[in-house]
């Protein structure tokens, strides 16, 4: 019969004298107090972090923002710049409510923040007054110098949360050594009145301890694999249980943010690279596609990065559609970065698979431009030489090297062979996949 701790203790207390309920009840109250610091110091770490992320994120697109303003003059990227600016004083108005003991840091960073904005206002309007020369100089003197202040200052909040997170995890760890002896000591007090009862009562929770505090270094050295197996239906099952479920949650999201793409949420260069590998191991046939766009870089400084943004997230969205459609569920898609995409499928499907993206991507692409520049079949971007160019409609370009016509061994070689090809397919002034130095289409 499953009793839980609480119903283990009453029924020690009946046969044994107080000390074995007082063994449980100990134990009780320090695996609590464990989890809520073990928790506290785990999912706050997470959230916090991601939040300072993203607030460097903020003020390195605002600076972005304010140098592309100073020398395109572009509105988009003034509009941006402010954007930027609400957002990283939303977040850090959060990080305040969560970390307070750093408010004054804090209040420090708020006041330079407003001094970085005051000067880029300045800064836009000496531009606006066709003062391009003091703009320039306000930029690379003033505004750089507090920008610079502002990272020192985000950089002494991230030391200082660190710091406080290691302080929860040394309390936590003197807290369960703690637990330990003094539940070892009670429980042979209670051995003399109760032998067989207090044997087993405080094996189970030695061990449960015992796990509890593994575990807890465990995910504090960023191994979340090897989690405490309590069987049972007490509350030390049901802490074992929430350490595998926090485990796992924390291993999925490190997996997310080390290797997968943030805007697109696919698997990145290393997932891409193991993929590879392991089909290589294997002898398996494949087709390795790499999927790269045409005049990316002219409609991005053309309608802004956020316009191609969302265009990438379009396109991977297709690409997720075309191989759940016509793809098999082997079939792997990754993102690279920027406009590259990786598609590895089988060879008796890359043909269809790849005139489908063609088909589609042509068919959409016109969408993610101003009507009067779709009529017109071609936008006005800067080249290469920082000259005004005229530059066509996106069009796609798909490299493929198929290893049932072409011998490689490792991932490098694929690598270069879809490098050549690809800069084969860019020669032609539309969409294409070229196919192991032949033209398929």
């Amino acid at each position: 019969m499953n009793l839980t701790l609480r119903q283990k203790i009453f029924l020690g207390y009946i046969v044994m004298i107080s000390f074995t309920l007082l063994v449980g009840f100990y134990a009780i109250f320090s695996l609590k107090e464990l989890n809520t610091i073990t928790q506290n110091t785990v999912f706050n770490s997470i959230a916090t972090s991601e939040r300072l992320t993203k607030l460097n994120d903020s003020i390195l697109a605002q600076d972005l923002y304010e140098k592309r303003f100073l020398m395109l003059h572009q509105q988009d990227a003034e509009n941006l710049f402010w954007s930027r600016s609400k957002e990283f004083r939303e977040m850090l108005a959060e990080i305040n409510k969560t970390e307070t003991y750093i408010s004054p840091i804090i209040e420090s960073i708020i006041s330079l923040h407003d001094k970085y904005n005051v000067l880029f206002a300045r800064e836009s309007q000496l531009i606006k007054d066709n003062r391009a020369r003091e703009a320039a100089d306000v930029s690379v003197r003033e505004i750089k110098a507090v920008f610079d202040k502002i990272l020192f200052a985000l950089k002494d909040v991230d030391s200082k949360i660190k710091a406080r997170q290691n302080e929860f995890i040394a309390k936590s760890n003197s807290l369960s050594e703690r637990a330990l002896l003094i539940t070892i000591i009670l429980s042979a007090t209670s051995f003399i009145f109760g032998l067989l009862f207090a044997s087993l009562l405080t094996n189970h929770l030695n061990a449960a301890i015992e796990q509890l505090k593994e575990a807890t270094n465990m995910i504090r050295s960023g191994d979340f694999d090897s989690m405490p197996e309590i069987k049972g239906a007490d509350e030390l099952a049901d802490l074992a249980i929430s350490f595998r479920e926090m485990s796992s949650r924390l291993k999925e999201l490190e997996e997310i943010n080390l290797d997968a793409n943030p805007l697109t949420k696919l698997p990145g260069n290393l997932a891409i690279e193991k993929e590879l590998l392991v089909r290589l191991n294997e002898t398996r046939r494949f087709s390795f596609c790499l999927i790269d766009l045409d005049n990316f870089k002219a409609y991005n400084d053309r309608y802004s990065y956020a316009r191609g943004s969302d265009l990438i997230k379009w396109l991977s969205e297709l690409l997720v559609n075309i191989k759940k459609e016509y793809g098999d569920p082997e079939d792997f898609l990754g993102h690279i970065g920027g406009d590259d995409f990786v598609l590895i499928c089988s060879p008796d499907n890359v043909q269809p698979l790849c005139s489908k993206i063609i088909e589609e991507f042509d068919k959409g692409i016109v969408d993610h431009y101003d009507p009067e520049d779709a009529k017109k079949g071609f936008i006005i971007s800067i080249d290469r030489n920082d000259k005004p160019a005229m530059f066509g409609i996106m069009t796609v370009s798909i490299a493929v090297v198929n290893t049932d016509r072409t011998l490689v061994r490792d991932p490098k070689e694929i690598s270069q062979k879809v490098a050549e090809l690809k800069q084969y397919a860019k020669s032609f002034a539309k969409s294409i996949y070229i196919m192991d130095r032949r033209r398929a289409r």
